[in-house]
């Protein structure tokens, strides 16, 4: 496990993939900075941490590159012969999928924030509004991991990039825009990680919080353990 764990470290090392997705959102978020979108660095940040379809877009398509590609080159055949465990190599790959996604859900905001403060200044202080930052982080983290699982077990079913890529950003807007628009008309969404990814940054954490990073942990939990059957079952050629 521990060598498995050092060659995904080298991949992250040597790939540019995650930099550039964290570029090419932040980039997008500055055209709006700059743009007059945004009145301050606060409104930049409340507008930026509810708006989860970046994010889990941008998760979805690190997923296909970073997970698939092992699967094209070869990688995860070498893996095998060379005697690893298969659970092994699916805990390794959920290790650095996840750690990847989370340095996007933490950097994307913050580089974003540092563009509007340096731009349009902060309506309280820069203290707070880092504390603000660090805050929202750490309340929605655990509602994206479910569906960063989600991600993960179309990755290990799917197995080409493309195809990936595509069937995973086609769930991505569905699932935001399913959640958004019946949200009002099905009470029971009000328990969706992507609902609750809004609602606990505009009124706190609440019961149906809690209960949402329940059904997250959940997801991720189910996800796993069906990419790991199914990557049991499969003949590796």
């Amino acid at each position: 496990m521990r060598n498995l764990l050092k060659c995904e470290y080298l991949k992250f090392k040597s790939s540019y993939a995650l930099w550039i997705i964290i570029a090419v959102i932040t980039a997008s978020c500055g055209i709006s900075v700059i743009t007059g979108t945004y009145q301050s660095a606060d409104q930049a940040l409340i507008n930026i941490e509810k708006d989860c379809m970046v994010p889990i877009l941008a998760s979805a398509i690190y997923g296909a590159i970073i997970l698939c590609e092992d699967f094209s080159n070869g990688i995860v055949r070498c893996y095998i012969s060379a005697g690893y465990k298969r659970a092994a190599i699916v805990r390794a790959k959920i290790i650095h999928y996840i750690l990847g996604c989370i340095i996007i859900l933490f950097l994307y905001p913050f580089f974003s924030i540092l563009l509007a403060l340096a731009v349009l200044g902060t309506e309280t202080s820069v203290a707070v509004l880092l504390f603000n930052f660090i805050s929202d982080f750490f309340k929605t983290l655990p509602l994206y991991l479910g569906i960063l699982g989600l991600f993960f077990l179309l990755a290990f079913i799917i197995k080409k990039g493309v195809l990936d890529a595509g069937t995973s950003f086609a769930v991505a807007i569905l699932s935001v825009v399913f959640s958004n628009k019946f949200y009002p008309s099905l009470p029971i969404l009000k328990y969706s990680p992507i609902i609750q990814i809004n609602s606990v940054l505009t009124m706190g954490a609440s019961t149906a919080y809690y209960v949402a990073v329940v059904v997250s942990l959940i997801m991720l939990l189910i996800s796993l353990l069906i990419s790991l059957e199914k990557f049991k079952r499969d003949e590796i050629l």
